[in-house]
């Protein structure tokens, strides 16, 4: 992002004199949350204590924002929630609908820009996603709130993306002092945009999914040959309690590395778009994953990824997205819950094919650690179920075995009486792919069914076991 609108010309940042503003109020960083900042360049509080009322802002609440001078074009995206911009030609005009914020300064003379953009386009180098009209103010007053009304003014020549239409914007970007290291904080309050029209949320957009429960779900690889330390899958729980009652964890010995990574990748299918988890709304995804902590204040962090870029030694290509958790017990399970860190790259949000998982960073203390119960961004072709049923009071079903699977499969169960049995095997759009057992009577006893799952195509699978109409499902990844 560092070169994505270098063509803001400092002689042209004009500010509007007349009152004008927009039609639809963003965020006021209280009670109206209609966006979320899925990249930013710097550091941003959404929940600061106003530094300095007057009479321009006497809101107790605003944001934040602390520049990266490493950015050159630092910027903050404001991505509208489920929501595209309507018709933006109003706001290219200069007339009487114009974005505005209002903003604190440390200092009078800094260029405020605004760029709008079409996210799905906005994936590849700059110019690619960028709207054709730009938008700047300067600010007037140093330490106190001023609202801010962008002028707007034709891209220059081969500085746009001539395929974004004014229909087509579903997002917008601020760049606070462009073409500088500056380092500043500055403070934003009440983000007004052009009008916003609801759409339904992508399809393709990544859920929570389980990815191991070292008990007989596992949509993820480990790849030992990335990875530090020595893991250790499948081991019995070392301490049995309320906060983890599984009888089977995973167990991981952190090496002496600086930065000690545990690198997985899911099996299957790739992993689905992870912007719901990019935020840090009150509406975003977390990841979670079930640690037995030694001592509060362990720093444990997740990567999400491009294998292709992302390499040993050239942080921070291919890192899409960080995110950090921070132990708070000593010696006992608890259920950590990673936040939304930043984006260190503008690697695409459907590009993410690793996980890389960081315990203690930037330390060098040898250390075992017990994991369980993972949850991350959904693999393509998950479809989200009610917690699966895998017993009742006359039967059961036991996990597949092997599972991940090339080949042939085991498939367990047990019956408490004689019952009526069906058993099949479908993919993540719902279709049978396989029928093991059609309506057969079955006597109390242990069986098991056989699937070649050399037949089915990689990816991931639901095999429900039906006794006297109730169903059990497990889960079946086939590699």
């Amino acid at each position: 992002m560092n070169n994505f609108t270098r063509l803001l010309s400092t002689a042209a940042l004009l500010t509007c004199a007349t009152a004008a503003s927009a039609q639809t109020l963003y965020d006021n960083f209280e009670n109206t949350r209609l966006v979320s900042y899925p990249i930013v360049e710097g550091t941003l509080v959404q929940n600061a204590a106003n530094p300095g009322s007057n009479p321009v802002n006497t809101s107790p609440t605003c944001a934040s924002y602390a520049r990266a001078a490493a950015a050159q074009y630092a910027v903050l995206v404001v991505k509208p929630n489920n929501a595209r911009m309507d018709n933006v030609t109003a706001y290219t005009t200069g007339g009487a609908k114009r974005i505005s914020v209002k903003f604190r300064s440390p200092a009078a003379g800094v260029t405020v820009g605004v760029v709008l953009q079409n996210s799905r386009l906005n994936t590849a180098n700059y110019p690619t996603g960028k709207f054709g009209t730009e938008y700047t103010a300067v600010t007037t007053v140093a330490n106190a709130w001023e609202v801010l009304t962008f002028t707007p003014s034709p891209a220059g020549a081969g500085n746009f993306d001539a395929s974004v239409t004014v229909t087509d914007i579903d997002q917008m970007l601020f760049q606070v002092a462009p073409n500088s290291n500056n380092s500043a904080t500055y403070y934003l309050d009440d983000i007004m945009g052009p009008e916003l029209l609801a759409v339904a949320p992508p399809t393709n957009l990544a859920v929570r999914q389980l990815y191991d429960n070292y008990d007989g779900t596992r949509v993820i690889k480990y790849i030992a040959p990335k990875s530090s330390g020595g893991l250790k899958l499948d081991t019995l729980n070392n301490s049995v309690s309320a906060g983890n009652t599984s009888a089977r964890v995973a167990r991981y010995t952190r090496s002496t590395n600086q930065y000690d990574v545990l690198v997985m990748q899911p099996r299957g299918a790739a992993l689905a778009d992870v912007t719901n988890f990019k935020s840090t709304a009150a509406t975003a995804l977390h990841m979670t994953l079930k640690v037995f902590s030694v001592a509060p204040g362990v720093l444990y962090q997740i990567t999400l990824q491009d294998s292709t870029v992302a390499g040993a030694s050239n942080y921070p290509a291919g890192r899409n997205s960080e995110y950090t958790a921070t132990t708070t017990v000593t010696n006992g399970w608890e259920n950590l819950s990673f936040n939304f860190l930043g984006a260190p790259s503008t690697t695409a949000n459907t590009s993410v094919n690793e996980i890389v998982l960081l315990v203690a960073p930037n330390t060098t203390t040898r250390r075992k650690i017990y994991l369980d119960d993972f949850y991350g961004p959904s693999l393509v072709g998950f479809v989200p179920t009610a917690t699966r049923t895998i017993s009742t009071d006359f039967a059961a079903f036991a996990p597949a075995y092997p599972n991940p699977t090339s080949g042939l499969t085991q498939l367990p169960f047990s019956l408490q009486k004689q019952s009526v049995v069906s058993l099949a095997v479908f993919d993540n759009l719902g279709r049978r792919v396989a029928q093991l057992i059609n309506g057969e009577p079955r006597a109390a006893g242990q069986f098991t069914a056989e699937l070649n799952a050399a037949k089915l195509a990689p990816g991931l699978y639901t095999c429900r076991l039906t006794v006297d109409g109730v169903s059990l499902t497990r889960p079946l990844s086939v590699e």
